[in-house]
């Protein structure tokens, strides 16, 4: 008498059914590790700061080339909305009293911009101002 083997049907819900824990705990971890490695895509934005100089009381700045320059930022999403929404990145403070009176070119210092961890500065335009200074009377 032959030996009847097992029905399509009953191969099927063999397949699915067996060791079901274990793959569905397979199934969490793909979709946690899928989630996480698309989580860590950078992206690039490019943001608008206002530049403010300072100068000592004895002097004024009479002309500057740029009031705002735009930094471009590559790094996760969530540090970026950091980036955008910290009140320390609206503006870029530098001091100018020591560089004299005249016509100056002042280089725009990429690392006195803060950015939060996982944010790289790529580039800051302008990156370098024309700014005329003269003593005050």
């Amino acid at each position: 008498m032959p030996t009847s083997s097992p029905s399509l049907k009953s191969k099927i819900k063999y397949f699915f059914l067996d060791n079901l824990i274990a793959k569905i705990m397979a199934l969490i971890i793909a979709v946690f590790l899928w989630t996480t490695v698309l989580g860590r895509r950078d992206f690039v934005l490019t943001k608008v700061v206002d530049l403010e100089l300072v100068t000592n009381s004895q002097q004024s700045v009479v002309a500057q080339t740029a009031d705002r320059v735009r930094v471009r930022v590559s790094g996760p999403r969530s540090s970026l909305k950091r980036f955008i929404d910290d009140p320390k990145t609206q503006s870029l403070s530098m001091d100018i009293s020591n560089l004299g009176t005249g016509l100056l070119e002042v280089d725009i210092p990429t690392q006195q911009i803060q950015a939060p961890v996982g944010v790289k500065i790529l580039s800051v335009r302008p990156n370098m101002i024309r700014v005329e200074v003269t003593n005050r009377k």
